[in-house]
C-alpha cells in the first residue's frame, strides 16, 4: 500500500494512452470514438496508474473524495458509465478527468484547499469534462502518431516519473516530432463549458459556488493549472484562467443570496486533509503544520504523532499517540493509527486490540484490515490474517505489498498453489519478471484441475497486457 507522480508525466501518459487504446478503425479513419472504445481506454489507463504510480488506497481518503463525487453526480445528467475516482500522491494542486468517467485527484489539491467547497469545485469542473465528453471528442478530431512512437513516449514518461528529468523530456519530444498528439488536450471553449456546467452541478449539489472562484484563484496564483510549476505551458490543460475567473464571478453575483452565502461543514474534509498532510507531505513540513498551536486539538495531536513516527522520533510519537487516543478514544481512525504505530514498533498485543476495534467499527477501512492481518499473522494466527488480507486484495488487486503478504500467509497454511500465484502477481507488479516466471512455473506444477488452470490463464493474460502497455 504505496506512495511521486509528476504532473508532467501524468499529462503525457494520458495523451499516450488515449492513442494506445484507440481502435484501429479510429486511428485509420478518425471516425467516431464510441462509448465502448472509451471504456476500454479507461481500463488500460487505470492499469498503468494503479500498478506503476503511487495510488492512495486509504479508504478514509478515497471514500471521502468519492462521497463528494457522488453528490455531484446526483446533480448531473445520467452518464453511460460509473464515475471512478483515483487519488494519487503528488504535491501539485491538480485533478484531471480521463476517459469513461475516471477522475484523478492529486493529494496536493486536498492538502491545499481551504475547505470542502473548494475541493468540490475542482471536482465539479472535471466532471463537466466527463459529461460533455471532451476527451472523446478530442480523440475523434485528432490525428494520432503510430504505435511505435507512442510506446517510446510511454517509456519516456515512466523514466521521467522516476526522476529522469530533462533526459526523459527530450525522449518525449523526440518521439512526437512532427506528430499531432499535442491536440489531445482541452481547448479554451472546453474549459469555459466545464466551468459553466461544473458551476451548475456544484450549486445543484448544495455546495457553495464561491468555492469555485476561490479554488481556481488559489491554483492560478500557484501557477499549476495555468502552466507553471511542473506543468509546461505547452501542456497546460486549463488555459485562460483570468477570463474564466471574471466570468465565474459575474455568474455567482447573479445567484440568490442564500446560495451565495452557503458554507459546507468542513469536519470530514479537515480530517482527510490532516491524513494527507501527515502521511503524504514531507514529514518535517507535516510536523511544522501540526506542531504550531500551543493547545493542539485532538486532530492536530494525531497529525503530529504521525509526523513524528515518520521521522523515527519514536518515544515522542508514542506519547503523542497516547495523548491523541485519550483525547478522542471512540473514533476508529484514531484507533487505526494507534494500532498501526503499535504494530510497526513491536507492541503486537496493543496493535491487535486497537486494529480489531477499528475494523469492527469501520469494516471497509482497508488500511485497518491490512495492518490487522499483518499483526495477527505475527501472532501466528494465519487463518485470520489470510481472511483479512483476502478482503483487502479484492479492493486493491494490483498492490504488490498486499499480494506478497497474502502469499506469505497462504504458504504458512500450506495453500501453496495460491501462494505461488499471488507471489507471481506481486513480483510482476514490482517488475521483477524472473521471479514472476519462477512462481508461475511453480503454480503450474501444483495446478490440479480446470479451475486452477483457469486462474493461471487469467493471471498470464493480465500480466501480458501490463507488460504490453509498459513496453516491457
Amino acid at each position: 500500500m504505496k506512495p511521486s507522480l509528476r504532473a508532467q508525466g501524468m499529462v503525457w501518459l494520458l495523451a499516450c494512452l488515449m492513442a494506445l487504446a484507440c481502435p484501429r478503425s479510429v486511428q485509420a479513419g478518425f471516425g467516431e470514438f464510441t462509448i465502448r472504445d472509451e471504456i476500454e481506454l479507461a481500463r488500460k489507463f487505470d492499469l498503468v496508474i494503479e500498478t506503476r504510480f503511487p495510488v492512495i488506497d486509504d479508504t478514509r481518503i478515497t471514500g471521502y473524495v468519492q462521497s463528494i463525487v457522488d453528490r455531484l453526480v446526483a446533480a448531473m445528467p445520467p452518464q453511460p458509465f460509473p464515475i471512478k475516482v483515483t487519488v494519487v500522491k503528488n504535491g501539485a494542486l491538480n485533478a484531471f478527468a480521463s476517459a469513461a468517467g475516471h477522475i484523478t485527484i492529486f493529494t496536493g489539491l486536498i492538502a491545499n484547499m481551504a475547505g470542502e467547497d473548494e475541493l468540490a469545485s475542482v471536482i465539479a469542473h472535471e466532471l463537466a469534462h466527463v459529461s460533455e465528453r471532451h476527451i472523446a471528442k478530442s480523440i475523434e478530431q485528432s490525428k494520432l502518431v503510430g504505435t511505435g512512437s507512442l510506446l517510446g513516449i510511454l517509456a519516456a514518461v515512466l523514466v521521467g516519473s522516476q526522476g529522469g528529468g530533462d533526459a526523459a523530456n527530450a525522449m518525449v519530444m523526440g518521439s512526437v516530432a512532427g506528430a499531432q498528439a499535442m491536440q489531445l488536450k482541452y481547448t479554451r471553449e472546453n474549459e469555459k463549458d466545464a466551468d459553466q456546467f461544473g458551476m451548475g452541478y456544484l450549486v445543484d449539489a448544495g455546495f457553495s459556488p464561491s468555492g469555485m472562484t476561490s479554488a481556481f484563484e488559489k491554483i492560478r496564483k500557484l501557477q499549476w493549472m495555468a502552466g507553471g510549476g511542473d506543468v509546461p505551458s505547452y501542456l497546460s490543460t486549463h488555459p485562460g484562467m483570468e477570463d474564466r475567473l471574471a466570468y465565474m464571478q459575474e455568474r455567482i453575483a447573479r445567484l440568490p443570496k442564500a446560495v451565495r452565502d452557503r458554507r459546507s461543514d468542513d469536519t470530514a474534509y479537515a480530517q482527510v486533509k490532516m491524513l494527507v498532510q501527515a502521511w503524504y507531505t514531507d514529514p518535517n513540513t507535516a510536523l511544522a503544520i501540526f506542531g504550531s498551536p500551543s493547545e493542539p486539538s485532538c486532530q492536530a495531536r494525531l497529525g503530529q504523532a504521525i509526523a513524528l513516527s515518520r521521522l523515527q522520533r519514536i518515544e515522542e510519537a508514542r506519547k503523542l499517540f497516547d495523548a491523541a487516543l485519550a483525547c478522542n478514544p471512540h473514533d476508529s481512525l484514531w484507533k487505526r493509527e494507534y494500532g498501526r504505530f503499535a504494530f510497526e514498533h513491536g507492541d503486537l498485543e496493543t496493535a491487535v486490540k486497537a486494529l480489531q476495534e477499528a475494523v469492527l467499527r469501520e469494516p471497509g477501512d482497508l488500511f485497518a484490515l491490512f495492518f490487522y492481518a499483518r499483526a495477527v499473522a505475527e501472532q501466528g494466527n494465519y487463518a485470520a490474517s489470510v481472511s483479512a488480507m483476502e478482503r483487502v486484495v479484492r479492493d486493491v488487486p494490483r498492490d504488490s505489498e498486499v499480494l506478497e503478504n497474502l502469499a506469505r500467509y497462504q504458504a504458512a497454511l500450506g495453500r501453496n498453489f495460491e501462494a505461488h500465484l499471488n507471489y507471481a502477481k506481486a513480483f510482476a507488479f514490482k517488475r521483477q519478471f524472473r521471479k514472476y516466471d519462477f512462481h508461475m512455473e511453480k503454480s503450474e506444477a501444483l495446478a490440479s484441475g480446470a479451475r486452477e488452470l483457469e486462474m493461471i490463464g487469467k493471471v498470464r493474460k493480465e500480466i501480458a497486457e501490463y507488460r504490453e502497455i509498459l513496453g516491457i
